[in-house]
């Protein structure tokens, strides 16, 4: 991949491809084509790409409304068990019951709980989707359109941001209001370098391909 060094120099003499009368201005940092300043095109990754490669550089983001879902459901289903098992316990909890009944129901929803905590985090470590992120069709990556690391997702999507709400007040909600932004980033995906986008159609229910 060229970087965006400029390729105007004498002994180069790089002309752009489309343009060949015109001096290019850079290569495409995706295919290293040269380009003249009117072919080249700035990408959501920061990068500029020549027309072709900025077409298909990145999928289309996600939605507000998918992120916001996929967010809802994320935050719930690790607690449905626990929630059932003290559900349990209240619908068959008696003077007369043993006590380890009521601990077993208590117990279950742990288990439950950290059964599906983990498999979110595994389903994120493999793909950048968590449950609620593969049912709208969405996945956490880099900026560059690379695979996001377990680490990444744990550290710096969700414990610096959860610790800075601690110590600030206000971070939880001017993380949230970001989404309204133009790249629909929250503070959190500028911390982690990440952005969510679409699913591509023929990714959905396969295995995802990365950039980078």
């Amino acid at each position: 991949m060229s970087s965006l060094d400029p390729a105007t120099s004498a002994s180069l003499d790089a002309r752009c491809a489309l343009h060949p009368d015109t001096v290019a201005t850079a290569a495409c940092q995706r295919c290293g084509t040269f380009a003249c300043h009117l072919c080249l095109q700035w990408a959501r990754d920061g990068r500029r790409y020549c027309g072709a490669c900025a077409e298909r550089a990145l999928p289309p983001l996600a939605s507000r409304e998918d992120r916001f879902l996929a967010n809802l459901v994320d935050s719930f289903v690790v607690f449905v068990p626990f929630i059932a098992g003290l559900v349990m316990l209240a619908l068959t909890s008696e003077p007369t019951d043993e006590e380890f009944v009521s601990f077993g129901f208590v117990l279950f929803g742990l288990l439950g709980s950290l059964v599906l905590c983990l498999v979110q985090l595994y389903l994120s470590g493999q793909n950048g989707q968590s449950l609620g992120k593969r049912w709208r069709h969405i996945r956490v990556v880099r900026m560059d359109g690379s695979h996001v690391s377990l680490a990444r997702i744990i550290f710096l999507r969700n414990l610096l941001p959860s610790f800075l709400n601690q110590v600030l007040c206000v971070f939880g909600l001017a993380d949230a209001i970001c989404i309204f932004r133009d790249d629909r980033r929250c503070i959190h995906d500028y911390l982690a370098d990440t952005q969510v986008i679409q699913v591509p159609e023929h990714e959905r229910g396969g295995t995802p391909s990365y950039r980078g």
